[in-house]
């Protein structure tokens, strides 16, 4: 019996030990691989995104009074106080380099989670690659509505698709009218670029003006990356629309303006999902000849609002360390809500383990009050983060960006639009605030 009864505690002991789970290894660090534009085309985009990851990576690192996700204390509680550590790779703004850092960072680096390249058309080009390998993806600036209407399992985005923000630019375009706005804007112009980015609200703005009352005149597609656009500038002319709707990046953008001002071109209103309209390098650089006055265009938030917040303003102090004294634009405030979104999930699952990550990330609901932007909150479907919202701005002659709409901020803002849209003549002639 005192045998039988020994074999019996021994086989349950092995029992025992055999169905333990094994203790989960330590993390030392948590590694973000982050491909960016940091030369070429996107370059001052990607700039923006290094100084906001930058900026993350402080903020979770070290101890501060800053009422968002892993903002006080040193580390990840989670994880037992681990570091975040971004390692950062240049993909010099082409979609092949990106594909090959993207691979190097998962087998080499041996990275926990990708961030996105920032643009629309590279980070497709790398959703492949991050899908194949069952990791997160996120890319939280990158608008276009395909990314996440391919049901991926792995990719994540905090911020509004163009399907959100351009809606705002016509839902105001049309409401404008009967809230004091002008009535004889009939035809619009179409002036787009022709990657990913571009074409999405190409798509999207060719079915939303008919329904705004808009016959589109010309429908225009330049290539990214153009030196010159002087012939399309002569089309534009030509076709004489109230509106223009235009879709380009800072560097032709600006291509843009040169080719306008030398012909004398300007509509009556400049309505934009541009990446420049985004890029706060871009428009500050404004500043100093009146070139963004007048301009309007989706954004994610009512950046002339949300400087109120006591988050923004601490978060916005830390950016600048790194910024060289800029300002958070939008573009920065999208990349440091999800960057800040990112660390979240990470703490609360408690493991870089990739099943792990995913299924918090699915079970996010944040409170707008975590967040630095004014987005209703963070709440997933798809990938797409469901709560994030569409407003439309106009730079004044301050240089800043105002509130137009929704009607309620705009209230809020107080400011009177600016119609239509000045002259190379009366901008030259106006003070510069950059000056």
């Amino acid at each position: 019996m005192r045998r039988l009864t020994l074999l019996a505690v021994l086989v349950v002991a092995a029992l025992g030990v055999s169905t333990m789970v094994p203790a989960q290894p330590k993390v030392a660090e948590v590694l973000i691989g982050s491909v960016l534009p940091l030369t070429g085309n996107f370059a001052s985009l990607g700039q923006q995104y290094l100084w906001a990851s930058q900026t993350v990576e402080d903020i979770v690192n070290n101890d501060y009074d800053i009422q968002v996700p892993l903002g006080p204390g040193k580390g990840f509680p989670g994880l037992g106080g681990a570091p975040i550590k971004f390692i950062v790779r240049d993909d010099q703004s082409r979609g092949e380099q990106a594909r090959t850092i993207v691979e190097q960072l998962i087998s080499v680096n041996k990275v926990h989670w990708i961030n996105g390249e920032g643009t629309s058309g590279i980070t497709s080009l790398i959703q492949p690659v991050v899908e194949s390998a069952g990791l997160p993806l996120s890319c939280h600036p990158c608008a276009s509505p395909t990314l996440t209407e391919k049901r991926l399992k792995w990719f994540f985005r905090t911020g509004p698709n163009d399907k959100t923000m351009v809606a705002s630019v016509f839902s105001f375009l049309k409401e404008w009218p009967e809230r004091g706005g002008p009535r004889d804007l009939k035809t619009i112009a179409l002036f787009t670029c022709d990657n990913l980015f571009c074409q999405d609200n190409r798509k999207v703005a060719t079915d939303l003006a008919p329904k705004a009352g808009f016959k589109i005149v010309l429908d225009l597609t330049t290539k990214t990356g153009a030196t010159t656009l002087a012939s399309e500038v002569q089309r534009l002319q030509a076709a004489n629309a109230d509106v223009l709707f235009a879709v380009q990046y800072p560097a032709e953008t600006v291509v843009f303006e040169n080719d306008s001002k030398r012909a004398g071109y300007m509509p009556k209103v400049i309505a934009t999902s541009n990446g420049a309209y985004s890029d706060e390098t871009w428009l500050q650089a404004q500043k100093k000849t009146n070139g963004a006055a007048g301009w309007l265009g989706r954004d994610p938030t009512a950046i002339d609002l949300v400087h109120d917040r006591p988050a923004w303003k601490k978060v916005n102090e830390v950016y600048k360390k790194y910024s060289r004294g800029q300002n958070m634009g939008e573009l920065a405030m999208r990349e440091i809500t999800g960057l800040l979104w990112m660390a979240d999930v990470i703490n609360r699952a408690k493991s870089v383990d990739p099943a792990a990550l995913q299924k918090a990330a699915n079970d996010t609901n944040m409170s707008p009050e975590q967040l630095i932007i004014d987005y209703k909150g963070i709440k997933f479907e798809n990938g797409q983060n469901v709560l994030a919202t569409g407003v439309v701005t106009q730079v004044g002659w301050d240089g800043e960006k105002h509130t137009l709409w929704p009607w309620d901020l705009a209230a809020r803002a107080n400011f009177k639009p600016i119609f239509p849209s000045p002259s190379w003549q009366e901008r030259d002639s106006k003070p510069k605030p950059g000056n």
